[in-house]
């Protein structure tokens, strides 16, 4: 039987695309901007040029009467309203950078405790079980897993009346009262709660690096625990720490809808006044101007950041006089061999390369202890001994106490959607589906069933297309980034990092209306004179489920690009060069070759783009239009509504159950695991 010919247009899709292979043999300059020139461009729209228009907007006037904005003049009022200490933004400005600062400290006291644990206290197989239990949770939407903290401030909750049934009143009021909405230190836990896996994978990933033969040599020169600890373990941590603390900082920084829901009006932040003036019909250009506040921030920390790693990886950091005083305050002092020429000076002890810039000199770590090992005092001794004995149990319950904090509100959330009771969290009614599958007629909209309310289900439709479309755009895009960073040698693959970088931290609500103010922009002086011009009607770009695609796909190119990153760099091209060498051509080899053995990485970038979409939140809400509306948009709408019915915590949970399921498939199909290896 005669093999069926292929389809013409997949033919001639393999002719054009051979066409263009063989026309560019040799020339790698222009095999480079073929596969590298999508993507940049991508970002570069998407991401850069929005930036840059919001910064635009910042100058512009709206006319009260028909709040059309103009540029003629351009005017400075904006700015200097949201710079004036008497106003409101800069005084929130303060404000959140406290909040953010305080955050970001308490975080790394923790965060530091628990990678500490994992990485050189626990079993090694354990450690990779306890790190995903820390960053599952991460890939749940974060209004659901604020929503699961509810069932703990809720004075009428099922928990506050068990306790004080029992007779623990007086615990229950102490749970109340600190976990209570309004108050900064419930702004603080939510904050930590939602961003600290940030900061534990990288102190994790320091802290695994560190080679343990240099503790070993401070520990045989006599040197404490707890000053190995000060005078080794932490400065050789110190990238990790700061990549750390700039991502928890940043994220921060543009929390508006964590603030939202717990902060009460008293703990409001720079983001929440750049939502309500993005909302307000003559608050575009405020609304702009302090928009760049949260902007130079944050574009400040990472240029910060890829200085640092540029020099670390150089070794110019050693010649650096910021790095300089930096390091003084952090690494420690040399202390001097006694002078005693009878006896030779203690030879320096060092460390291999793997230990890290924050070495001495580069790549070496340099500990001088007087001959015959440091000295201790009785106090050290004594705390040594403490240390020894009560360390390792301490960091143990840290981690764990820790890991059953990020759990048990999803849980809570989970099993209280079947309670039969009106209440999100109320006291236990007996079993039921009915906020999952109940349609009685003319029953209020809150209290018809998760599957039977249309508008629930076309909200999840809505999210499941942008999704699948999000992380299709992002798969190809990372794939032909990844391919080019690996592949080729260019001038500008730093500041492509970079800009990578940038669109995965970067404060949602940032891109949101960055993106958002584009399309007015768009709209007003591209896309309406040029469509009238051509076609007598002023063209226009409706927000809506493309709009929502195209800044979900912007944060998720960076994802895929990193998922790829590892799978080409762990690829063996000697299996591209048997296969070019038995007859395949370049097109041939990469289709059977190249991408059967870098599946599990496409297939998890894809599971995590899908996941990271379908959760988020404050992007969709600057995006979607009227009448479009994806699952958190619903979610979150019934919480400020305070329509807190179990059939908030079925549509929480089926975002749960979808979101882990995906998470752990992804984790698997990826050799090694995805999820704590950025």
């Amino acid at each position: 039987m005669a093999k069926p010919a292929p389809p013409k247009d997949k033919k001639m899709a393999g002719g054009l695309a051979r066409n263009i292979m063989r026309r560019t043999r040799g020339q790698l300059s222009t095999r480079m901007a073929l596969v590298l020139g999508p993507p940049v461009a991508w970002m570069a729209l998407f991401l850069l040029v929005p930036m840059i228009v919001v910064f635009i907007y910042g100058f512009a006037t709206v006319d009260p009467n028909n709040y059309q904005l103009t540029f003629s003049p351009p005017t400075t009022r904006w700015y200097g309203e949201v710079l004036d200490p008497d106003e409101e933004a800069l005084s929130l400005l303060v404000k959140t950078f406290g909040v953010a600062g305080l955050q970001t400290l308490l975080s790394l006291v923790v965060g530091y405790a628990i990678a500490y644990y994992v990485a050189r206290l626990a079993k090694e197989s354990r450690r990779g079980i306890i790190m995903s239990l820390i960053v599952i949770p991460f890939w749940v939407s974060f209004v659901v897993r604020i929503f699961g903290l509810f069932a703990f401030s809720q004075p009428a909750g099922f928990m506050a009346v068990g306790m004080r049934s029992n007779g623990f009143g007086f615990l229950a009021d102490f749970m109340i009262r600190i976990l209570e909405g309004g108050t900064l230190h419930m702004l603080i836990f939510t904050l930590m709660y939602v961003w600290i896996p940030f900061m534990i994978l990288p102190l994790f990933t320091s802290l695994s690096k560190l080679d343990p033969l240099v503790l070993e040599a401070a520990y045989d020169l006599g040197a404490s625990r707890m000053r190995a600890f000060f005078w080794v373990t932490l400065p050789l941590t110190f990238p990790g720490i700061i990549t750390g603390s700039i991502l928890t900082f940043i994220t921060s920084v543009g929390a508006f809808v964590e603030s939202e829901m717990v902060g009460g009006t008293d703990w409001l932040l720079i983001g929440n006044y750049v939502y309500t003036q993005f909302n307000s019909p003559v608050g575009l250009p405020r609304g702009a101007a302090a928009a760049v506040l949260i902007m130079v921030s944050t574009l400040a920390l990472i240029v910060f950041y890829t200085r640092y790693s540029e020099a670390q990886d150089t070794g110019e950091i050693k010649k650096s006089k910021l790095w300089a005083g930096i390091r003084a305050r952090l690494v420690p002092r040399k202390i001097p061999s006694p002078a005693k020429p009878a006896k030779p000076a203690t030879p320096p002890v060092k460390a291999s390369k793997s230990l890290g810039p924050m070495a001495a000199d580069g790549g070496t770590a340099v500990v001088r202890v007087p001959v015959g090992g440091v000295p201790r005092s009785k106090f050290e001794k004594t705390l040594d001994a403490l240390v020894e004995r009560l360390g390792k149990p301490v960091l143990g319950f840290v981690t764990y106490f820790s890991i059953i904090i990020l759990f048990v509100p999803l849980l809570l959330v989970a099993v209280f959607s079947f309670n039969n009771a009106q209440d999100s969290f109320g006291t236990w009614q007996g079993f039921s589906l009915r906020w999952y599958l109940s349609a009685e007629a003319g029953s209020a909209q809150e209290n018809i069933g998760l599957f039977a309310d249309r508008d629930v289900m076309s909200s999840l439709i809505n999210s499941i297309i942008v999704g699948i479309g999000s992380a299709f755009f992002a798969l190809i895009f990372g794939l032909m980034a990844a391919y080019a960073i690996t592949r080729f040698s260019f001038r500008f693959k730093d500041t492509l990092k970079s800009v990578m970088y940038l669109g995965l931290v970067i404060p949602s609500i940032v891109l949101g209306i960055s993106i958002a103010i584009l399309i007015k922009f768009l709209n007003g002086f591209v896309l309406g004179p040029v469509g009238f011009l051509f076609t007598g009607t002023p063209g226009f770009w409706e927000q809506g489920l493309a709009s929502i695609i195209v800044g979900h796909t912007t944060f998720n190119i960076p994802l895929a690009t990193l998922v790829l990153l590892i799978s080409f760099r762990e690829f063996d091209r000697s299996l591209e060069e048997a296969a070019m060498n038995l007859g395949a051509d370049e097109l041939t080899t990469f289709f059977k070759v190249t991408i059967p053995n870098i599946m599990p990485g496409i297939v998890s970038a894809l599971l995590l783009a899908f996941t990271f979409s379908f959760d988020e939140l404050p992007v969709t809400v600057f995006l979607k239009g009227q009448g479009v509306e994806t699952l958190p948009v619903v979610i979150y709408g019934m919480i400020s509504k305070k329509m807190l019915t179990p059939k908030v915590n079925a549509a929480s949970t089926f975002i749960l159950i979808l979101s882990v399921i995906f998470v752990i498939a992804a984790n698997k199909v990826q050799r090694g695991g995805t999820i704590f290896r950025f």
